[in-house]
């Protein structure tokens, strides 16, 4: 029976695993897939701090990073905003002010290194009932409100041993409209303005006050302290720009490249436009925007083959191959008060896709004039606060595709196919710009991060269906060993009939494997479909009728 078993569950290591626990009398122990620790290289690499991002311009529409927030840390992802200077999430004292996240509300009660912020401390610029507190309302209805406190704060995995430091951070005691539905438990503004948690890392840990962002068509990369390029190839020399406040710079003009051939689509000044990785896409005037579209419609209807097979569907989108995006034109940006840094945007940054075979525009005409997360795309992104400038060069950024795998990032070029997402279909993207309310201090009074879209989180869902299984499935997959093992002694003892051994067999496997395979089903995106959804719970209906037809 015991080979019977393991020949049925070859291909899960982890049902192979409970088997041989089961028939050895040892418990099993279920491991949680949601988060595992990754087994990579633990080096350091000087003063550089590491981290995963997560995300994509379409089914999420925003990168998030993961935190580690008291003593012991408590994980909370973040939405990387370079559009506020607020690190927030929801606390468990909000209930069912704030909405479900990927993880669990920040508690308090179980940090030994938390405290409230005093309202006669600097900074505080709110007080409301002897408590620091922020408000900071949006023009499309959202708001968050909470109180400011002080922890200690881990940015990225705790395999990577990053180095922590004491910073402040906001408690929600209420999220409303996308605040509350967005699938990241918060957020984290990077803008500056005098206090946020890199001003914390860089006082403490940290030699320099920079960071730097690689995004990919699925997650990225962000560093702490410098760049590490054994993360993020280099395809060029970084260009550095000087920006004004809030990351504002110049762009003072735009040419279309395609063919070997140039041509200017807007030659003069274009505007002075805020870097802000939390907006999801990049924002022109209207006809700037129109100018844009028209010059690379033009472009790809010069001749046949021009754009390879892509051909235009409707005025938003492209039913295009992954190899036609590198035949599409390139914008190139001149970028400073001069113009002289060039920055080339290709079509894999100009357009995402929006599904299999369907590539759509990832800027838009409706200001206030942004460099998006779609601009970022493919190049790593210096913010040099001690320098005040912006570095930008073309790299491999690395794709994550889920916080279960387990390795480092796998380096990949920027023309490789093939998204996460498969099919999802993105909605069209709603930006919180320009916020009605004043919040606490500096508590990011002029946002403009864009929330993703009212979807339930695939690695949240299946972890949940995973726990509420597995009480059953234990017990059932258990009683289906004993009944298979006790099938002889109690045939033999004419208990049942030998007849039914086949069918108490059959039922006994068909429970076991079906567990087996429910419990060992990593949960990335691959596995999100038909198998995991479906098959799963017919095996185990399929067991228990047998089970419940054979007693």
């Amino acid at each position: 029976v015991a080979l019977l078993f393991l020949a049925m569950v070859r291909s899960s290591s982890l049902g192979a695993a409970l088997v041989l626990s089961q028939l050895a009398g040892v418990q099993p122990k279920v491991l949680t897939l949601t988060r595992r620790a990754r087994q990579g290289s633990q080096r350091r690499l000087g003063e550089i701090d590491e981290a995963w991002l997560y995300g994509n311009l379409d089914a999420l529409m925003v990168y998030h990073v993961d935190i580690y927030v008291g003593t012991p840390g408590q994980v909370q992802s973040v939405i990387i905003d370079t559009g506020s200077s607020m690190t927030a999430f929801a606390c468990k004292s909000c209930g069912s002010n704030c909405g479900e996240h990927l993880d669990a509300p920040f508690d308090p009660a179980t940090s030994s290194t938390f405290r409230w912020v005093g309202c006669d401390e600097p900074s505080c610029g709110r007080c409301t009932s002897s408590s620091c507190q922020y408000s900071v309302h949006y023009m499309e209805g959202s708001s968050i409100e909470g109180r400011f406190f002080e922890d200690i704060l881990h940015v990225g995995d705790v395999s990577r041993r990053n180095r922590p430091a004491k910073a402040w951070m906001g408690c929600h005691s209420q999220e409303t409209n996308l605040f509350k539905t967005q699938v990241p438990s918060g957020i984290m503004g990077l803008e500056g303005d005098g206090w946020d948690v890199l001003q914390a890392l860089a006082e403490g840990p940290l030699e320099r006050e920079l960071f730097v962002l690689c995004l990919a068509e699925q997650g990225g990369v962000m560093t702490l302290g410098a760049v590490n390029e054994s993360w993020t190839p280099l395809l060029e020399p970084i260009t550095w720009v000087p920006y004004s406040p809030r990351y504002h710079v110049d762009v003072n003009q735009i040419a279309l490249e395609h063919e070997g051939a140039s041509k200017a689509v807007l030659p003069s000044f274009v505007g002075s436009f805020h870097y802000d990785s939390g907006t999801t896409f990049t924002y022109f005037t209207a006809a700037q925007n129109s100018a844009l579209r028209s010059a690379i419609e033009a472009a790809c209807a010069s001749g046949a083959g021009a754009c390879g097979g892509a051909r235009q569907t409707s005025a938003e989108c492209w039913s295009a191959e992954d190899a036609d995006l590198s035949l599409f034109p390139t914008l190139r940006f001149g970028l400073g008060q001069d113009g002289s840094a060039t920055y080339l945007w290709p079509a894999r940054g100009y357009l995402f896709r929006h599904r299999r075979g369907q590539w759509c525009y990832a800027f838009q005409g409706d200001p206030p004039l942004t460099l998006g997360a779609s601009f970022m795309m493919y190049h790593i992104t210096v913010f040099d606060r001690a320098e005040k400038k912006i570095g930008f060069a073309r790299s491999d950024c690395p794709e994550i595709r889920s916080r279960s795998e387990n390795s480092d990032p796998s380096v990949g070029s920027g023309d490789a196919g093939g998204g996460g997402a498969g099919e999802a279909v993105a909605a069209a993207p709603s930006e919180l710009r320009t916020p009605e309310g004043q919040g606490g201090g500096n508590a990011s009074t002029t946002s403009t991060f864009a929330p993703q879209t009212n979807t339930t989180n695939a690695e949240a869902s299946v972890a949940a269906r995973r726990h509420s299984i597995s009480r059953a499935c234990v017990p059932a997959y258990g009683l289906s060993v004993l009944l298979g093992l006790s099938w002889p002694a109690l045939g033999a003892a004419k208990v049942l009939p030998w007849r039914w051994l086949p069918r108490g067999l059959g039922a006994a496997t068909c429970v076991a494997v079906g567990c087996l395979r429910h419990l060992g089903r990593s949960p990335s995106q691959s596995d999100l479909g038909a198998k995991a959804s479906v098959l799963s719970p017919i095996r185990l209906a399929l067991g228990f009728l047998l089970i419940r037809k054979v007693a």
